[in-house]
């Protein structure tokens, strides 16, 4: 397997998780609730998921959820980081 291969192995889990759990549970964008997350929170987010691997007591099923939340914060965490550098461009031009 190669590391696209994989990529793309892994992405369609993150795409299942977030049409079936993530949707229905809250909703599509635009999310009040994630417009408000500064790139700080979702990297405390990001912390807190990556801490919880192997210390849950129901198991590797919740490690192998956990990495799939990482993945989808790990997604919020780059488009805030292009809109503050596209706002940051925006201020230097004008």
């Amino acid at each position: 397997m190669t590391k696209l291969e994989q990529w793309r192995r892994f992405s369609k889990y993150v795409e299942s998780h977030i049409v079936d759990y993530v949707v229905p549970q809250y909703g599509d964008l635009p999310d009040a609730m994630v417009e408000k997350f500064t790139p700080e929170k979702i990297q405390g987010k990001l912390e807190h998921y990556v801490a919880r691997i192997g210390k849950s007591s129901r198991g590797a099923a919740d490690g192998n959820v956990d990495c799939l939340k990482i993945a989808h914060f790990a997604c919020y965490l780059f488009s805030k980081l292009i809109e503050r550098d596209v706002k940051n461009l925006i201020k230097d031009i004008e």
